[in-house]
């Protein structure tokens, strides 16, 4: 706004204002820069661009948003994988430790199965051999069922394994990638 135009407005602050010139405060000593000095004065190097930046700052930009993407995605998906992958060989753990008792019930009801058949062409009557073979056919079947249990649990574990492996060496190639550029 122009004095003449403040005239208008406030006339009292128009006349003080064209009374007293204007005053240029100093800034206290402690905010005081020094004078910034292009570098061909100061003696030292002058930095120099290079003439042509391909792709411009925007490109080195967005190649940096996507690396940092990158990364990101990458520890999510490690940390997404790892959690899988221990609870499938976890539950693997289990499942072997589940066959081994269900394989040595089986054995041991299958030699009394195989004892009472001995005897019962001995001539000898062993008892009730049609719940001995019940027995023995009920811890085959829980023999079965955990190999099926085991089988799936091993297919499980393969495809997560592979995938964190996978990933893995993806971050490593990223992380070369890093490590060149």
């Amino acid at each position: 706004m122009s004095i003449s135009e403040m005239d208008g407005a406030n006339p009292e602050a128009a006349d003080a204002v064209a009374a007293e010139p204007a005053r240029v405060s100093s800034p206290p000593a402690h905010q005081v820069r020094p004078a910034i000095r292009p570098p061909a004065v100061s003696g030292e190097a002058l930095t120099r661009l290079p003439q042509r930046i391909p792709g411009g700052f925007r490109s080195v930009k967005d190649d940096l948003d996507r690396r940092a993407r990158d990364w990101k995605n990458m520890v999510r998906l490690l940390e997404q994988l790892r959690p899988q992958l221990e609870i499938a060989e976890s539950e693997r753990d289990k499942l072997y430790s589940k066959l081994g008792r269900v394989v040595a019930q089986a054995e041991e009801s299958g030699k009394v199965l195989r004892s009472a058949l001995e005897s019962t062409k001995a001539g000898e009557a062993p008892g009730d051999i049609s719940n001995l073979f019940a027995k023995n056919l009920a811890g085959l079947e829980e023999l079965e069922n955990v190999a099926e249990n085991l089988t799936s649990n091993v297919l499980w574990v393969r495809a997560t394994w592979e995938q964190y492996a996978q990933t893995v060496l993806e971050a490593q190639k990223l992380r070369d990638e890093l490590h060149r550029g």
